[in-house]
């Protein structure tokens, strides 16, 4: 004999009931016999009835549960990235503003010690020199956006990776 599947342990009383059953229809032709035998199979309906409603009810309580399980995970698996995104936002910028004022120091020590002499040998240029620190300062704001996009992308490549 072969080894019974679950679903063959599970329905193992109502097939043995239903084998009865069938068994009897085509034996007994007494109305009496018959008659028992229907109220008999009533009662096992009746009572596999019962116990399939209850498990439709269960598994219908424990899907709403899953679906709602779900919806929940759902808004924190957003919520998650969202605050992951500002994270790498935030990162992005601290280390943009970071190598942006490296650069303006950088660029600030040339411009003192390259441009500033040229200027005052030309004359007296201080609006010239107000001027220069000028152009650097908003090339540095522009350049700070670029940096900080180029920092974003590259981490949005790691996580994606």
């Amino acid at each position: 004999m072969s080894k019974m599947t679950k679903e063959e342990k599970l329905f193992k009383k109502e097939e043995g009931i239903l084998t009865d059953y069938a068994s009897r229809v085509h034996t007994n032709n007494n109305d009496n016999h018959s008659r028992q035998s229907l109220t008999e199979l009533t009662k096992h309906y009746k009572t596999l009835l019962e116990q399939t409603r209850f498990l439709t009810w269960i598994s219908g309580r424990l899907e709403r549960k899953l679906q709602r399980l779900n919806r929940d995970l759902s808004d924190k698996n957003k919520s998650l990235e969202i605050t992951i995104d500002e994270l790498t936002k935030a990162r992005a910028g601290k280390m943009a503003y970071a190598i942006i004022y490296f650069a303006t120091i950088i660029l600030f020590v040339l411009e003192e010690f390259l441009v500033e002499p040229v200027i005052n040998m030309y004359g007296d240029g201080i609006g010239f020199s107000i001027l220069i620190k000028l152009v650097i300062v908003l090339f540095l704001k522009f350049a700070e956006g670029f940096v900080e996009q180029r920092i974003i992308g590259k981490k949005a490549k790691k996580v994606v990776s």
